[in-house]
């Protein structure tokens, strides 16, 4: 999320300036008069996971208006690394940031007004940040709020809070939401394994064009997991999936010569009835 051509540009920058021991320590005040050393002492710290000494740091050159290190800033306060936990700061910072148009900011602080964490619960303004983040990006804003928790960037890694953001987008009729619940479920993440939810988001997923959830589901059908299993269903959902997943394609051959002649009859023009329907165009 923190790209390493940001890290070594502001690490170039604080060695041409230079950092002395007397740069790295003392008040608030002292550290913000040396901003460069700070937001150096800031990124190297936080980069080798020490939250606890680079907080100060952080937060001095947070004040002085480096946006990178409001990154970091509020991500502490969201997780509670280095500075015990504080919705209301993390909003604070994360709106500094989401202000100069950064989608992850904006995405997570609609996430925030939504839920009323840190700040006063607002539809209206949950809206506005999410549609702040929806000009950037073609992915659902949800569904980017309930990455950064699956893989825990920016907040703590919660399956249990992404797949309630999943689940919020997935059923808004967001495919990609929907084909990422499924997986949870697959996987057992933020749940128990349950085969039969993820075949049934799948699906919801695979009729709206999502190859990948074509995919799995064809896979599904032919190992009759979560379904009855039909290896003609599963020849049809793989043949649909192999117009945009090339990995199908292999999958869907080896499943055609199992079959019977007439099966795979019936099996190819399912596939073409689905390749009308469920093609993405």
């Amino acid at each position: 999320m923190f790209t390493t051509k940001l890290i070594i540009s502001l690490l170039a920058v604080s060695i041409l300036y230079g950092c002395s021991s007397s740069d790295q320590s003392g008040t608030t005040e002292n550290l913000k008069k040396n901003s460069i050393a700070s937001t150096q002492r800031c990124v190297s710290l936080d980069t080798r996971n020490n939250p606890d000494k680079a907080f100060n740091y952080c937060k001095a050159s947070a004040e002085t208006g480096n946006r990178y290190a409001q990154i970091l800033l509020a991500s502490m306060y969201f997780q509670g690394n280095g500075t015990p936990q504080d919705y209301k700061q993390a909003a604070y910072w994360l709106q500094k940031v989401a202000e100069h148009g950064d989608v992850n900011a904006q995405a997570l602080l609609g996430s925030m007004y939504y839920e009323g964490k840190g700040v006063t619960q607002s539809n209206q303004q949950a809206s506005f940040w999410f549609q702040k983040a929806a000009r950037q990006i073609s992915l659902n804003p949800m569904v980017l709020v309930g990455a950064m928790y699956f893989e825990g960037q920016w907040v703590y890694q919660s399956y249990q809070q992404a797949a309630y953001w999943y689940r919020n987008a997935a059923e808004q009729g967001d495919d990609n939401a929907q084909f990422r619940l499924g997986t949870m479920y697959y996987q057992g993440q933020g749940f128990t394994q349950d085969f039969v939810q993820a075949a049934d988001w799948y699906l919801k997923s695979a009729t709206q064009g999502n190859s990948n959830a074509q995919a799995f589901l064809g896979g599904m059908y032919f190992e009759g997991l979560g379904v009855r299993q039909d290896l003609k269903q599963a020849y049809a959902w793989l043949s649909v999936a192999a117009k945009n997943n090339q990995d199908a394609i292999k999958s869907r051959d080896s499943i055609a010569s199992q079959l019977s002649d007439t099966d795979l009859f019936e099996a190819q023009i399912l596939a073409t009835e689905y390749l009308n329907k469920y093609a993405l165009k």
